[in-house]
């Protein structure tokens, strides 16, 4: 195990011998509202562009053109390439993708979050709580502050296919719910990396100790293929992939300082004479 896995392992493991009850115990009652009212934010943030005003149009389009060029400058843009070596020879693999791209972003990271809610030790519900929190909010100030076109819609020359439409799969922007949730301009950082590091990062929490280094690697496989997806599909640039790696990573960052604050404060708020006693539920 390397000593990034050890710190961050020991300090999740602190917070759970801090926190008391067991799994299962949290006020489930008060964070479902509180997810709902978050998501409702959420939405409310996200569709600001969505009505594609002249305005907004041409605002995202010059801030499409940045990534492009900071790609460019980067030597990553492969978009096309990537593109089209799936839409030409893996044709029936990228209706899985578009398939893929569709439900389990949201499916999957509800999950996690439900059992988390429902299952999970409270001091570990609390911290990936605070990391899907602060990673979507991020997110939301980015795309408030920097609509930018993802490759599907950039003029003619510069596009790249939006293979819900042109390929097939279950939904397309153009019709459906995805026409109705759907930001057309947050492409960058991509959130879509930032819930399927979520998800990988709660499966490591649990697979951590173990002794297999491919057991601890499997779960981020699930960010790299959701990568791997968002771009064949159309939906991001490569730099926004790397945008999202870089919230997720601010945002595990930012948990594990609320994690630190709160139990110093916890040590202070106890009776001295508790504070001086070896701490029993260590053992």
């Amino acid at each position: 195990m390397t000593s990034l896995e050890q710190r961050t392992g020991d300090a999740v493991a602190d917070a759970v011998v801090a926190s008391g009850p067991g799994p299962g115990r949290q006020r489930w009652w008060l964070e479902i509202p509180l997810a709902v009212a978050f998501y409702v934010v959420y939405a409310q943030i996200r569709d600001w562009h969505g009505a594609a005003t002249a305005h907004d149009t041409k605002l995202a389009r010059r801030h499409g053109f940045d990534l492009l060029h900071a790609e460019q400058w980067l030597h990553i843009d492969v978009e096309h390439a990537v593109q089209h070596a799936f839409v030409y020879h893996l044709r029936p693999v990228v209706v899985g993708m578009d398939v893929y791209y569709g439900t389990l972003h949201f499916l999957l990271t509800l999950g996690v979050f439900l059992w988390l809610l429902f299952r999970a030790a409270p001091a570990i519900y609390r911290h990936a709580r605070n990391v899907l929190m602060t990673g979507t909010a991020i997110g939301l100030v980015c795309f408030a502050l920097f609509p930018a076109m993802p490759p599907r819609l950039m003029p003619p020359g510069m596009k790249t296919q939006d293979t819900m439409d042109t390929v097939g799969g279950l939904w397309s922007y153009n019709n459906g719910v995805l026409e109705h949730i759907s930001d057309p301009f947050a492409p960058m950082p991509s959130l879509h990396i930032v819930w399927a590091s979520f998800v990988a990062y709660v499966i490591w929490l649990h697979v951590r100790t173990s002794p297999r280094r491919l057991v601890r690697l499997l779960p981020w496989l699930y960010p790299v293929l959701t990568g791997l997806v968002v771009v064949v599909t159309g939906t991001h640039w490569v730099i926004d992939l790397l945008g999202g790696a870089v919230v997720f990573a601010a945002a595990v960052g930012v948990a594990h300082l609320v994690d630190r604050a709160l139990g110093r404060a916890r040590v202070s708020a106890r009776p001295a004479a508790d504070r001086t006693r070896p701490d029993s539920s260590a053992h």
